[in-house]
């Protein structure tokens, strides 16, 4: 991927807290596409970087499997954030899914990030898994959940019965390197996913692409206030865009508290000048002296 200097942003200083820069690629560009971008924007100091978690979508049915991509990412970075946005909880057993996220984070020494949703594309469920009404995914992500933290926490190996997934003498080694576990950043705007699903787990909020009004910030924020369940836990909220949306908003979101950047809807083609952009925006922000 051949980087140029073309910038046509020239942004002065922006006053506001510290904002983290990153981008989104879609599961549906080539292997080698992912990884030279992923690298790339390593290079330019792109704070993180995320990969879809599709198989099939409306528009495409060709993907690469994004936990098998990023371990080869985690591979060739050694200092970026990586992850996905985001990975639907029922679309494979929890148990496994545990599993692949542990190993990617080991490969990646403590990197990882996992972007949790309740899946929405039925034609992957349909012929990868199954299907099921928006409450039950809900749930059963709620339940998946919690069984992945217990594989990834326990030292024993633990029965687990639940109404959607079951174990019996589970026990997941080696462990994740991040610790407790690999930070969970969620996606989805419906109540029950934020005020009971992820205001108790979430590290971080990833708004759906292309992005939520002012006002559903506003909810999101509201929905977090507190931590969940009484804790006081801060949650990372997240705005995304494209290269002119983010420059255009990104002061007002941050005034707002969103502590995170995600570039978007950016086509192969177009991302060497834009991660040059937002490289640059980063600096411009005061990203280096926070």
């Amino acid at each position: 991927m051949a980087l140029r200097d073309d910038s046509k942003y020239k942004l002065g200083r922006c006053a506001g807290p510290p904002v983290k820069f990153g981008l989104v690629v879609p599961s549906g560009w080539r292997a080698d596409q992912i990884l030279d971008a992923g690298v790339a924007a390593q290079m330019l100091e792109i704070d993180f970087f995320l990969v879809t978690d599709h198989y099939i979508t409306p528009t495409s049915d060709s993907s690469v499997d994004a936990w098998s991509i990023l371990a080869a990412l985690a591979a060739k970075t050694d200092r970026m954030t990586i992850g996905t946005c985001v990975t639907p909880i029922p679309f494979r057993p929890p148990q496994m899914l545990a599993k692949m996220v542990a190993t990617v984070d080991q490969v990646s020494r403590g990197r990882t990030v996992l972007g949790v949703g309740a899946g929405w594309s039925r034609a992957e469920f349909d012929a990868y898994g199954r299907w099921e009404d928006g409450r039950t995914r809900l749930a059963m992500t709620a339940e998946g959940l919690e069984l992945m933290l217990r594989l990834w926490a326990s030292e024993e190996p633990f029965d687990f019965q639940g109404k959607y997934y079951s174990s019996k003498g589970a026990i997941l080694r080696p462990k994740p390197l991040s610790r407790p576990h690999p930070p969970l950043w969620f996606g989805g705007t419906g109540n029950y996913m934020l005020r009971r699903v992820a205001a108790r787990y979430a590290d971080a909020w990833l708004p759906p692409v292309p992005g939520v009004t002012d006002d559903e910030y506003r909810r999101v924020f509201e929905a977090f206030r507190g931590g969940g369940e009484g804790r006081d836990r801060h949650v990372n909220v997240m705005f995304n865009g494209t290269l002119p949306e983010i420059e255009a908003n990104i002061e007002k979101y941050a005034a707002m508290g969103c502590g995170g950047a995600m570039l978007a809807r950016t086509s192969y083609e177009e991302l060497p000048s834009a991660m040059l952009e937002l490289s640059e925006m980063a600096r411009s922000y005061g990203k280096k002296e926070t």
